[in-house]
Order: structure tokens, then C-alpha cells, then sequence
């Protein structure tokens, strides 16, 4: 799957410049930026008028799974892990949650698979997947023990990603749903 970037003249938005930070951000927690490096690239990116500018505050940094790009696997106990924002997805991922939360934001995500699939394995957890509209989830086969695994996700489109989940919970919940709406009245509430 290709990701459409918009033509390099137009304006560069505020979500744009988010992604970008991140990506940058990223590199420097991966020890591929220093510093100084990292402060002159987020000033270049936070002062970007247009998409080229944040592509070239960006180019030689193409964001890294954690792991190999093909398999990442997530352990949380008695503590979170969440993948947000302009992280690259690998075509499958293992989330181990034990008395813990795991999230998986695939919203801003680089995604270059067609299908993605993700083994969760909760006890008294929950692993919570938030996905783009389009996408469709297959979760039939997670074995649920007095938990719950649902997909709130609404129809797909055809030619979309598809999300295969499997695993087991116990007492524990595995959803996955779009990102909340922002309500006008409510401006800081979270995705």
C-alpha cells in the first residue's frame, strides 16, 4: 500500500507538522539526531509554510519499527505501551499485556502492508487498536475468557488494509474502534 503525499506547493498544516515532529523526534530517540540537530530540525519543521519544506526537514529520516520492520512485539506488565503518531507498522505485532494497558494507534501510521496481523495476548488488560476509516478488522479469533473483543470499526471500503487479530484474553477487553471525535465544546478531549 502507497501513502499519497499531497503535491509539495501546498500548505503545510498543523497535523502535517505534528507528523513530521515526530518522525523527527523518533530519529533522535533512536540516536540517529543528536541535539543540536534535532532543535534545528524542529525549528525548521514548527516554522514550514509548505509540505516540501517539512519533506525535506524529514527526507534522510524515514521512521523505524521497534524491532525488524517486518515483527514488533509490545510486552507491557503493570504499565502501558502505546504506538502512536507517525510510527512505522510492521506487518505483524504481538502485544503482551498482563495487569496493563497496550494501544496501538494506526491512524498517522506509516502503513505498508495490505494486511496487518496482531496477536494480543491480555490478562486483566486491555489492548486497544484504533484504525482509519476503511480499514476492515477480522477479530473472530481471539479466545475470550470472561472478557470481551469487540470491533466498533464501521463498514470497510473495498481495497482497504486489512486487520487480522487473534490471541487470547482474560479478563480482559480487545477492541478496535476509530478515533473519538473531537467535540466543538470539548477542545482537549483525547483520542
Amino acid at each position: 500500500m502507497s501513502l499519497e503525499q499531497p503535491p509539495p506547493n501546498h500548505r503545510a498544516s498543523d497535523n502535517d507538522r505534528e507528523r513530521a515532529a515526530a518522525v523527527v523526534q523518533e530519529a533522535h530517540t533512536d540516536g540517529r539526531l543528536d541535539f543540536e540537530e534535532l532543535d534545528e530540525r524542529l525549528t525548521q519543521i514548527y516554522s514550514a509554510k509548505t509540505q516540501l519544506e517539512l519533506r525535506n526537514a524529514t527526507a534522510d529520516l524515514v521512521p523505524v519499527a521497534h524491532g525488524s520492520a517486518q515483527e514488533l512485539t509490545l510486552r507491557a506488565r503493570h504499565s502501558a505501551q502505546k504506538r502512536e503518531g507517525a510510527w512505522t507498522v510492521p506487518e505483524r505485532l504481538t502485544a503482551i499485556a498482563e495487569h496493563s494497558s497496550v494501544k496501538l494507534d494506526f491512524t498517522d501510521a506509516l502503513v505498508q502492508w495490505t494486511d496487518i496481523y496482531v496477536d494480543a495476548q491480555a490478562i486483566h488488560s486491555s489492548v486497544v487498536m484504533v484504525i482509519p476509516e476503511g480499514w476492515s478488522v477480522d477479530i473472530d479469533q481471539v479466545e475470550a475468557n470472561h472478557s470481551s473483543a469487540k470491533n466498533k470499526a464501521v463498514a470497510p471500503r473495498p481495497g482497504g488494509v486489512r486487520l487480522h487479530v487473534t490471541g487470547k484474553a482474560h479478563h480482559a477487553s480487545v477492541i478496535v474502534r476509530h478515533p473519538r471525535k473531537r467535540h466543538w465544546w470539548w477542545p482537549w478531549y483525547r483520542k
